[in-house]
């Protein structure tokens, strides 16, 4: 077996640990990547000498390992994006309802890179390393600021897009009609779209390039709606983005001159 074949399929035993809320056993491992119980045992063992998967005693099955923890500590240790994020959204978050959150685009979905929580009795949890729909959030709306049209298309699929909640936007000229007012005002926003009773409103994180590789959002139930005004809501996080993107070496307008009042969604 090749080195990158042999890590590729490493991985790939990861997902699954990662996937299942309970520990997985070799053979069904092996059933799923399918491939020979023998071959997953060896890169279980493997996995497990270097501490990123380990055998539960009662059942000899496989979980994730503690060993993880250690490069998750390195990034969030040495990551300059996540170093310039975190205070900024522990700020948004200390504000009293936001749930603030970071992410990135991987691919056809968003992931979630930090989450802090509101000291409100109202959660909205998030964890670091779970994935987004980037077309139903705000902050995947976001991140998709950074594409031309025909890239959104190719990133997004074949819609109409996944219908999360009623009022989710599964077609794509409604979806670039928001982005377009999006850019305009600088801030994205999911009313209801990710899921019923929330509002979230999202800005970009731009590099020294200007290029967008990230975007921080917060979240807040409707319920707190009628006293927080959503175009106010837009340019706290808009602030806190351009801070960010400061930071990371940007030095122009994380939002454009003279923007629309009207929010995005």
């Amino acid at each position: 077996m090749s080195g990158s074949l042999s890590l590729e399929r490493g991985l790939s035993v990861l997902e699954i640990l990662r996937d299942s809320d309970e520990p997985v056993g070799v053979r069904e491992i092996a059933r799923r990547l399918e491939l020979s119980a023998p071959a997953i045992q060896r890169l279980l063992n493997t996995l497990a000498e270097h501490g990123y998967v380990e055998q539960a005693a009662d059942t000899r099955r496989y979980r994730i390992g503690h060993g993880v923890l250690v490069l998750a500590q390195h990034v969030l240790r040495k990551d300059r994006l996540i170093g310039f994020a975190e205070p900024e959204l522990q700020a948004l978050a200390a504000e009293g309802c936001f749930n603030a959150f970071l992410g990135v685009r991987s691919g056809s979905a968003g992931l979630y890179l930090l989450a802090v929580q509101s000291r409100s009795p109202v959660v909205i949890r998030s964890s670091p390393g779970e994935r987004m729909a980037l077309h139903s959030t705000a902050l995947g709306k976001a991140l998709l600021l950074g594409l031309s049209h025909d890239a959104i298309g190719k990133v997004l699929g074949e819609a109409p897009f996944e219908r999360l909640t009623p009022r989710t936007v599964t077609e794509p000229d409604r979806l670039i009609s928001q982005l377009r007012t999006a850019h305009a005002i600088g801030y994205t926003t999911s009313l209801d779209e990710n899921i019923l009773g929330v509002i979230s409103v999202g800005a970009p994180v731009r590099s020294s390039s200007g290029s967008v590789i990230a975007a921080i959002s917060v979240a807040y139930p409707r319920s707190v709606g009628p006293q927080i005004e959503i175009a106010a809501v837009g340019e706290k996080v808009m602030a806190a983005a351009a801070r960010i993107s400061a930071g990371l070496g940007f030095a122009g307008e994380n939002a454009p001159e003279g923007k629309d009042p009207r929010h995005a969604a």
